[in-house]
């Protein structure tokens, strides 16, 4: 997240839902010491936060932590996909090259599946927009 939950969307929303225990956030990989995030990983905030705009507000969401970075290799990627088995996936922040072939093993890996069980995989050059429909379980 921008800022390790410091500013930016991911701040915003996270001050807007984290007082309501159906949510939750999932810290995905480093958090640096000092930053909300690390604060909420560790459990040191307590029973509240204090919001960009500088209100303390009770901390119920759900946190956790995924393990991950950016820079990890097919097999790292491969198997992160399988345990989360996403209903869409998009390929950013890589080579063009090394991500249409990640794109196209995942796409043989999904191919024995029907059509409707098998996510979209998705490759768009930056800025360009995607859009998805998600329906809730």
């Amino acid at each position: 997240s921008p800022g390790m939950l410091q500013s930016g969307m991911s701040r915003k929303l996270f001050d807007r839902w984290c007082t309501d225990p159906r949510n939750g956030v999932v810290i995905a990989g480093y958090a640096v010491e000092g930053t909300l995030a690390k604060e909420i990983m560790n459990g040191t905030v307590g029973t509240e936060v204090m919001t960009m705009s500088g209100r303390r507000v009770p901390l119920n969401c759900i946190v956790d932590y995924v393990s991950f970075s950016a820079h990890v290799d097919y097999v790292q990627n491969k198997e992160f996909i399988h345990k989360t088995d996403p209903s869409h996936i998009v390929l950013v922040h890589g080579q063009k090259d090394e991500m249409g072939r990640l794109k196209a093993a995942l796409t043989e890996t999904y191919r024995s599946l029907p059509q409707d069980k098998r996510p979209t995989i998705a490759m768009p050059p930056n800025l360009y927009p995607v859009k998805f429909t998600f329906n809730r379980r």
